[in-house]
């Protein structure tokens, strides 16, 4: 392999032992130690531009394939015909719009905006006033 230095055969690595540019010597290491060499977890990200899009049968059995397709495609709508194996035939698989969750807008809770910007606090000291004499205690 192209890996190997000049010693050839194995450990003739072009780096240092203690170097960690060689990721196949770094790997190596890793399994000789029994621990899964991980560098980072933005190394693990998925780093695609291109668009995962469902494919859902036209036959209206409910079975999908998920794919991926390119970005520069985003208002073409994907049609491919693929094998459906609930009806065990060649139908036509169209893209169908993900849905995505609907985002509520979080409003600060009365209490928690009273405290930091002092706006109506006097009716949230009425309010705890009126609890302390109703139980006694805070």
């Amino acid at each position: 392999s192209s890996h190997f230095g000049p010693q050839g055969g194995r450990g003739g690595c072009w780096y240092e032992p203690s170097d960690l540019r060689c990721h196949v010597c770094v790997r190596l290491a890793a399994n000789v130690q029994g621990v899964m060499f991980f560098l980072s977890p933005v190394l693990l990200r998925n780093k695609s531009k291109r668009l995962a899009v469902q494919l859902v049968s036209s036959a209206q059995t409910g079975f999908a394939y998920w794919t991926e397709k390119s970005p520069l495609k985003r208002e073409f709508r994907m049609a491919l015909r693929k094998h459906d194996p609930i009806v065990n035939r060649h139908v036509m698989f169209y893209e169908t719009a993900l849905v995505r969750g609907v985002r509520r807008i979080s409003r600060p809770r009365p209490t928690i905006w009273a405290r930091w910007t002092g706006n109506g606090i006097q009716d949230l000291v009425k309010k705890v006033q009126k609890k302390y004499e109703k139980k006694g205690h805070f």
